[in-house]
């Protein structure tokens, strides 16, 4: 019976290892329409920690991807990227727009836009998003400037780069 009661615990060992591990990542893109004048960012989040990010600094108990979502959730979100997701352009910080948020299966779309740009000579981002909430976070960050594709990995420890031009 010992023998059976072992062979079953190293069986399900794997198991469990596997359903409580959790990968803690974002993906930002971000381009530059030079037609436009403008930087458009697309950030993609697994809701579930998005919606844990907010309950935490908010001291609140929202939950994300609901029909009947309240706005307060579009103001919560607002005032998260504006403390944790930083552009600096050309040396300048520069001021974006929220423009709201797409759910698509277990992740959330963010939609950023920062207008009245006709020339980037420099770009630093920083984006600290969930690292409070989830110490392994890892913010991907993907650049479209000036014909240049660059990929940034930002961390808790190197939560900003910057590509020159």
């Amino acid at each position: 019976m010992y023998s059976k009661q072992k062979y079953l615990i190293f069986l399900f060992i794997p198991l469990f290892a596997f359903s409580v591990h959790k990968y803690y990542i974002s993906l930002t893109k971000i381009d530059f329409i030079k037609d436009k004048n403008e930087v458009q960012v697309t950030m993609r989040i697994f809701i579930d920690d998005l919606q844990a990010t907010l309950n935490t600094a908010y001291h609140t108990n929202i939950e994300l991807a609901l029909p009947y979502e309240s706005k307060e959730i579009d103001s919560l979100i607002n005032t998260y990227l504006l403390k944790k997701f930083i552009l600096t352009i050309n040396g300048n910080k520069k001021e974006y727009t929220y423009l709201g948020k797409e759910y698509e299966d277990d992740v959330v779309y963010l939609y950023l836009e920062a207008e009245n740009i006709t020339k980037i000579t420099a770009i630093k981002v920083k984006n600290s998003m969930l690292m409070d909430e989830f110490e392994s976070q890892k913010n991907i960050i993907k650049l479209h400037i000036n014909n240049t594709k660059r990929t940034f990995l930002l961390t808790k420890k190197k939560d900003n780069d910057l590509l020159q031009f």
